[in-house]
This record gives structure tokens, sequence and C-alpha cells, in this order.
């Protein structure tokens, strides 16, 4: 008989677990605590997938040195993992075992799942050479109730390859479509940016985003240079990409570049190109260029840059030779360009071409009637089932300053989608979030001396100036004559008698 199990050694397994996100190190300690626990022949631990393959991860609390892995319903781990249900094999002519592979000393055999809210990470097996051992329903009793003291890794563990799984499709389709593309050659380019771009869908209805939305639409009719700014992760580089959409390059090539990221030698490479390869600027020729963190060209480019959007010519890094080109540049910075350039940190004349229209992207702070069509959005980009946000998590979204704006809100929404099961997401199921105290200006009094004479004085003048200097609405708004206001202009020096 089995002794009682040593919880001192399964807090002391669960924390082990807890401390590194890593499937086969989870398994491989799994595998040996059960080795030791049961001291058979063999302990095995298969990790299970989506599509019910099962592959050998571990075996007594090594990483498995031998690949070893079934496909959907295939040997003994298919079953329990199609069933949900432990199995034990006594016989060696069992029929379930027919398509598993095992050593020919293993006579008897115990595979139970790990179940993590219904869902089933892997099979665990413990293989027995010992002809007079037969496997019983105690055994599976002890496993599972090891599996409850480990509840927590093993949920932990679940969510780690919800999340690496995500990744993993994310990664396939992405070369799927490079290689799309490969295929289809570089006269497809346009077509595929277009495709690509088409799919771009702005969230909001607050009256500050319609605004900005209603001014995009009106600039992208025209084809001057347009210049977004705002504070990080509010969307300014989607918006540039919807601008190009609405307009009439919506057909051509758009395309990005990050500024900040390269080199001088790099950026002016990747700009303007050489003889052989086209750069950006010419690859987008008859498109849109965007310039993401444009605050950051070097002075070199951003003189090369003001030669090209005077003269709408280039030359490459390697000749001397001019290319006209006719491209719209839409810039987008998280700085005031006018301030940088007032204090020596930017071309100029650069700024002023590129800033003939600014829009300014609006803060997430700024745009709480948003919060709710965003969260729900994101969440459920991410999951078959639809999730609904109580008014509670929204009061507690909304009360956040997101100093990441949109970004933030969205990498929040999709961690909680992941972690939380429900269908309603409550205040509970977010994390803690600093609630921003929105501070009033304080309306300070302020009183200086003075007298009647220049009271009136300062009256009149700033009711001039509010209508325009037209003196007769002047005199019936101030409720005396054109003759007694001329008079009191006279009186100031602010008129010469000739103009009565």
């Amino acid at each position: 008989m089995m002794s009682a199990l040593d919880l001192n050694k399964v807090n002391t397994l669960s924390t082990q677990l807890l401390s590194k996100l890593d499937e086969s190190i989870f398994f491989g300690r799994i595998s040996g605590f059960i080795q030791d626990e049961f001291n058979e022949f063999n302990t095995q631990v298969f990790q299970a997938f989506s599509d019910g393959a099962t592959e050998l991860m571990a075996e007594n609390g090594s990483v498995a040195k031998t690949v070893l892995a079934y496909q959907k319903g295939q040997g003994l781990s298919g079953y329990v993992v199609r069933t949900k249900r432990a199995y034990y094999s006594n016989s060696k002519r069992d029929p379930l075992l027919a398509t598993s592979t095992r050593d020919e000393r293993v006579e008897c055999e115990l595979c139970v799942p790990i179940i993590s809210n219904g869902a089933i990470l892997g099979t665990i097996h413990i293989q027995s050479e010992n002809a007079e051992r037969d496997f019983n329903e105690n055994d599976i009793e002890r496993v599972l109730e090891i599996l409850n003291h480990i509840e927590l890794p093993i949920n932990n563990m679940r969510l780690y390859l919800i999340a690496k799984n995500l990744n993993k499709e994310l990664e396939q389709k992405i070369k799927e479509k490079d290689e799309e593309l490969m295929q289809r050659g570089p006269m497809s380019s346009s077509s595929s940016s277009v495709n690509r771009l088409s799919k771009i869908n702005m969230i909001g209805h607050s009256n500050i985003f319609m605004d900005v939305l209603r001014m995009a639409e009106k600039v992208a009719l025209e084809d001057f240079p347009v210049f977004i700014y705002g504070e990080t992760g509010t969307g300014k580089k989607m918006l540039a990409k919807k601008i190009h959409l609405m307009s009439q390059r919506k057909d051509r090539e758009c395309l990005v570049v990050h500024c900040s990221s390269l080199n001088e030698n790099q950026l002016t490479t990747e700009l303007f190109g050489t003889t052989e390869r086209h750069g950006v600027i010419q690859r987008a020729n008859g498109g849109t260029l965007i310039l993401d963190t444009v605050e950051s060209l070097p002075e070199s480019i951003q003189k090369r840059l003001l030669r090209l959007m005077v003269s709408g010519e280039m030359c490459t890094t390697d000749s001397d030779i001019a290319i006209n080109i006719n491209l719209r540049v839409v810039s987008v910075s998280k700085n005031n360009l006018k301030s940088l350039a007032d204090e020596g940190k930017f071309n100029e004349d650069l700024m002023y071409r590129l800033n003939i229209m600014g829009i300014r992207m609006p803060s997430l702070f700024e745009r709480k009637e948003d919060i709710q069509l965003l969260s729900e959005s994101f969440m459920n980009n991410i999951q078959k089932e639809s999730k609904v946000i109580t008014s509670k998590a929204i009061e507690k979204l909304t009360s956040y300053g997101w100093p990441g704006n949109i970004h933030e809100l969205k990498n929040l929404m999709e961690r909680t989608s992941i972690l939380c099961s429900e269908q309603f997401i409550d205040e509970t199921h977010l994390p803690e979030l600093e609630v921003k105290v929105e501070e009033e200006e304080e309306v300070v009094e302020t009183y200086s001396e003075m007298t009647l004479h220049a009271l009136e004085k300062m009256h009149i003048c700033r009711t001039l100036d509010h209508l325009g200097g037209n003196k007769t609405r002047a005199a019936k708004c101030l409720g005396i004559t054109v003759k007694t206001l001329y008079n009191k202009l006279h009186s100031y020096g602010l008129v010469n008698p000739k103009e009565e």
C-alpha cells in the first residue's frame, strides 16, 4: 500500500512549476514527481494539441530523448484525450494498445488526463514491467490527488499554451502570406497593399474622434502633405493609412518607413535606394509615403527630402541622375515639429512643407465614450464566443489615465479575454488600474487698481476688437451714439479729428 501523499513535496512541486513557463520543463517535473511516487518502470507525459494529436514530452523527470507522436485518436494517449477519462490496461493483448508504441518489457499501463477548465493539456502514463502488478481505481485517485494539488500551475500552463498557440497561428499566417506574395511576383505589390489596407477599421463614436475622421476625409481628397501628431499609441499610423485609402492614390502603393529604427546610412539607402535596388520613395512613386517618427530624420536626410518635395526629383545614393517622383507624404510624430524647428532641431523649411495640414490624434483619455466599443472589439477579435463587459468594468476602464493609449487598452483586453473564461467581464477580472484625477483649472481672481476712465477705455477697445473695428455696431452695442464713441476715441488719442 502506498504511503500518504507528502503535501510538502507537492507544494514544492507547485512552486517549481510556477517558476518557469516552459512546457518541456513543466511536463518533465510532473513525470519525475509521479515516477518518485509510484516507483514503477517508466513514467511518460504526452502533450495534447488542439487538433487531438499528442506528442511525448517527458520521461522519468527528463525531456524525452525519442520522438514519439500520435495523430488524433491514435495510441492510448489519443484515446484518453478523446474520452477525457483515465484508462488502465493490465494486459499486453489489450486491442486499445495496438496503435501504441512502447517498450516490450511493459506489462501494464495507467493513463490519466491532465485537465484544466475542461481542456486537456496532456496525459500521464505510468508503465510497469511487473507481470503481477494490476493498476486499479486507487491508482487513478492517487494521480488525480496530485493533479488537484497542482491545479494553479496547470491552469497557468494552459493559459501560456493558449497564448503561444495564438502566436504560432499568427506566424504561420504571416508566413503563408509572404509565400503567396513571393509567388505572385513584384507586379502584384500594389494590389496586395490595397487588400491589406482595406481591412483598416478605426473604431469610435465620440465627438472628438468623429471630428478627426471628418477632417481626415476632407484632407484625403486633396493631395498635399499631412502631418499627424499625438501621444504614443493613439492610432496615428492607422489614420495615415486611412487617409491613403480615402485618397485618389488608393490603388497605388502605401509604404511606411520607421525613421527611428535605422541609422543614418541605413535610412538613406532605405529611402533613396541605389541604381540596382529601388528605395522606398521609388517603390511608393504614385502612391503614399508614411514617415513614422519623422522627427528622428537626420539633418542630411531632411535636406534631401526637402529637395524632393520642392523639385519633385530625387537621386539615388550612388547616382546624380534625377528621377521624377510623384508621391504624397504623410508624416507622423508624437512631437510638435514647430517647437523642434524653433529650437533648431528640425529643418524649418521642411517642417512647413510637411505641416501644410496638421491633424492631432486625441488621447484615449479624451475619448472615454469610445472605451467600451474598443474594449469589446479587441476582446472579441481573438475569441469565437462574444464576451460582454459589465458597466462596473467600463467604469473602471474609463477612470484610468491610459498612458499607453489604445495600444495599452488592446493588450489589456486581449490578455483579459484569454485569462477569463466567463462570458461577462466584470471589474474583478481586470487588473488594478490607477484612477486618474482630472485636474480642474483654478480660477484666480486678480485685482488691479484702475480708474473708471481707464476701465471705460479698456471696455470700448475690446468691444471694437470683437466687432472688427465697426464703430457703428460698437456704438450700438455700448448703448451710445456714434458721435459719442468718436469723442471718446479722440480723447483716448485713438483717432484723429479728421476721422470724425
